[in-house]
């Protein structure tokens, strides 16, 4: 972030720097309205993926699918998702706790109560259901960064991500007694 320059987004915007400073008073404001927009946009995307009438094991594996397939095509995307968490405090100053829980309960509030279904309908195992979402998620994060470093061919990324998907779903399913 220190090292954004207004004319160089500008130029790889394609408009000018004026038109840049007509939308925000300063580099901050911009890069706050980027993450809020990154924030909608996840908010969006896990509300369609898991909100939805199917089983919750479909609704995980898409989700998770589409994450590990994210790290193999835009493996930039995902690197800035991780700074993005890291420099919240730096862009949002005091408010950076309330964004940070906000944008939690909207992402990770469809994410609990996925896995409540998936408990509750004996698809997932028998856990606390927060500490099983985030048990989930840290195998998708963990996963995601490592496919974002490696340099694939999608095809090799998609077999990887095909892998990581299935390790991770065994991982919660509920064990046949």
């Amino acid at each position: 972030m220190q090292g954004t320059d207004i004319g160089e987004v500008a130029k790889k915007a394609g408009v000018s720097r004026t038109l840049i400073y007509y939308y925000f008073k300063d580099k901050m404001e911009l890069i706050q309205g980027m993450f809020l927009e990154y924030f909608e946009a996840a908010k969006q995307f896990v509300g369609g993926a898991l909100i939805t009438e199917e089983s919750p094991l479909v609704r995980l594996e898409r989700y998770a699918r589409f994450y590990l397939e994210t790290a193999v095509t835009k493996p930039r995307r995902v690197i800035l998702y991780r700074n993005m968490i890291n420099d919240m405090p730096i862009v949002f100053g005091g408010q950076s706790q309330a964004f940070y829980h906000t944008f939690l309960d909207n992402v990770h509030g469809s994410l609990i109560r996925t896995v409540e279904e998936g408990i509750a309908a004996g698809l997932l195992a028998e856990v606390e259901p927060r500490l099983l979402a985030q048990t989930f998620m840290g195998g998708v994060t963990g996963a995601m960064l490592e496919l974002a470093k490696r340099q694939l061919s999608e095809d090799e990324g998609r077999a990887l991500a095909d892998q990581a998907v299935g390790v991770i779903l065994q991982g919660i399913v509920k064990s046949p007694a």
